[in-house]
């Protein structure tokens, strides 16, 4: 283990600097001592003794300044410098013939304390030079014997170090071996603390699609309790007035039919025919709104709408006969997707309204524009009404033109409104009929809407999605559309 990564460097750095302090501090007394024995006693100093000692100092004063950049380099300055120190004192003493008992102590010490701060290498190589030089000088001076003892305490002096390196070395393993288990435990929990997190995440993000999907049921069941509510009031405000007619007449045959000409029962019976009828549309309407509203799957496919738009006027033979409307088609239809039954509804109410709410006579012209067909279209071909569609890529607007009054701007939004009526008479009977146009149009991925003028008629519109098959003329209106 390099002396450099010894663990505990600050507690090692604290005693180098206690260790430094000590021997400059007693170098420093011993030098005072000294000297101040040299004056009361009258005999010369020691110059090898005060040289030695001051080195001792010195080093360890220049040691201590170099603490704070390495322990290493200021340990082993110091140490080498004492080292010569001690060589100069162990020579002089054994020159003087006096004991050098000390001399070999303070290599013993500087051995124990260079081991303890920098390790076991730093400590035998201490221990290994001061043998050297123990050997060397009994050698010549004849002291051998006495350097035998020294040398092995020299060397038994360092083994402590290792010993306590070998300790250091195993709390350092199992140190490693903890922070290993440690960190496995934490790469543990937080593996199931991110598995725990990813499972909260996904049960919060179900609970919010259920939070959500129970706020949009709940947002479409308050709409449903308001068009119920809304729905009641209007079977019972349509079907009131032709039901109490029919009773009315009924009565009234049942009381003096006997008193009545041929003529006027018949007419009697007419208008019984006709209120019975009224309520029957207004049977068939509830019934197709509600096979709107329930159907999953709609089978749409290419219209034939030249023969729907045809069913549509059958339908109305009766109204027709009484107003004399002039119908006014097109010669060819352009083909659209979507589903026979519910388009020929759409026709047939917006023929319906116009029959009863046009001019005198009625004039209803019947047509259909292609929508971003490419084809250039100039403002003065283009129905208003075409910048109010959303969406008109790959869609055609098919649209019914009245000679009527005109609808305000108030009036027109809030004439597709489920179950909302309008409060002019002429347009009683708005409400429920267009509320279920709407609700097909947007089955059928389409929109519906109205473009009217006071004194200038209205027109009305819905778009279909265009079929593969869709023919048209060159500038993608009908031949008799007009403007």
């Amino acid at each position: 283990m390099s002396i450099d990564i010894l663990p505990g460097e600050h507690a090692r750095r604290e005693a180098a600097r206690w260790v430094l302090w000590s021997y400059a501090g007693f170098a420093m007394l011993g030098v005072t001592l000294h000297i101040f024995r040299s004056i009361t006693t009258q005999k010369g100093p020691y110059i090898v003794y005060l040289v030695a000692m001051s080195l001792i100092s010195v080093a360890a004063l220049v040691a201590l300044t170099q603490l704070k950049h390495s322990l290493a380099r200021a340990m082993k300055l110091f140490a080498w410098i004492t080292f010569i120190s001690l060589v100069m004192m162990l020579i002089r003493d054994i020159n003087m013939a006096e004991g050098f008992t000390n001399a070999i102590a303070l290599f013993i010490v500087g051995i124990f304390t260079l081991g303890i701060i920098l390790g076991f290498k730093a400590a035998i190589q201490y221990a290994t030079a001061t043998a050297v030089v123990f050997i060397v000088a009994g050698a010549l001076y004849f002291v051998l014997p006495g350097m035998i003892v020294p040398v092995v305490l020299a060397y038994a002096v360092a083994l402590p170090a290792k010993t306590v390196e070998r300790m250091i070395d195993q709390t350092i393993r199992d140190l490693e071996r903890l922070n290993q288990r440690l960190e496995d435990l934490v790469i543990e929990r937080t593996a199931e603390l991110a598995e725990s997190n990813q499972y909260l995440r996904a049960e919060v993000k179900d609970r919010m699609h259920v939070e959500e999907v129970l706020r949009q049921r709940t947002v479409e069941l308050e709409s449903r309790n308001e068009e119920l509510n809304a729905y009641a009031h209007t079977v019972a405000h349509d079907i009131k007035s032709p039901l109490a007619s029919i009773i009315g007449f009924g009565e009234l045959l049942e009381r003096h039919s006997t008193q009545f000409t041929e003529e006027q029962l018949t007419y009697y019976f007419s208008v019984i025919a006709r209120n019975g009828r009224k309520i029957t549309n207004i049977v068939d309407e509830l019934l197709l709104l509600s096979s709107v509203r329930e159907a999953e799957v709609v089978d749409t496919g290419a219209l034939d709408m030249a023969a729907i738009v045809d069913e549509a006027l059958h339908r109305l033979v009766h109204e027709m006969a009484e107003k004399t409307p002039e119908i006014i088609l097109p010669d060819v239809w352009s083909v659209a997707k979507g589903y026979a039954p519910w388009v020929e509804e759409i026709w047939t109410n917006y023929i319906s309204n116009a029959i009863k709410y046009g001019g005198i006579p009625p004039r209803i012209e019947l047509g259909y524009t292609i929508l971003d067909s490419g084809s250039p279209i100039s403002d003065s071909e283009t129905p208003g009404f075409v910048a109010k569609i959303q969406n008109p890529k790959s869609k055609i607007a098919f649209w019914l033109r009245d000679n009527g009054p005109g609808l305000t701007p108030e009036e027109q939004s809030r004439l597709f409104t489920p179950f909302t009526r309008l409060e002019q008479a002429r347009a009683k009977g708005h409400g429920l009929g267009l509320s279920i146009v709407r609700r097909i149009a947007e089955r059928l991925d389409g929109e519906v809407g109205v473009e009217s003028v006071i004194g200038k008629g209205s027109t009305f519109f819905f778009t279909l999605p265009a079929a593969p098959t869709t023919t048209s003329n060159d500038d993608g209106d009908t031949p008799g559309e007009t403007d």
